[in-house]
């Protein structure tokens, strides 16, 4: 009987001390996930602010304002294919 409390005490520290060793990994896990949340946050609103950068790069009046500081204002006069020699050379 003193044999099987004894072993009963044991298992429950065991089942007590691997409880502990969980709840504090949960714990630390825990805490990195917050982390990793707080980065992917921050890496979102880079990420966004680098998309606003690219579009107006890729815009039209911001390449006609590059055009303009680069002395690219010479306007080309269209070219109309009314005369049919253009279109029909034999």
């Amino acid at each position: 009987m003193k044999i099987t409390s004894v072993i009963l005490w044991v298992v429950l520290a065991g089942l007590l001390m691997g409880n502990m060793y969980l709840f504090v990994t949960g714990m630390k896990l825990g805490s990195e996930i917050s982390l990793f949340e707080k980065k992917i946050i921050t890496l979102h609103l880079e990420n966004s602010e680098l998309e606003k950068k690219t579009y107006t790069i890729e815009s039209l009046s911001y390449a006609a304002s590059m055009a303009a500081t680069m002395d690219f204002t010479k306007k080309t006069a269209p070219f109309y294919l009314d005369n049919v020699t253009y279109a029909m050379k034999n």
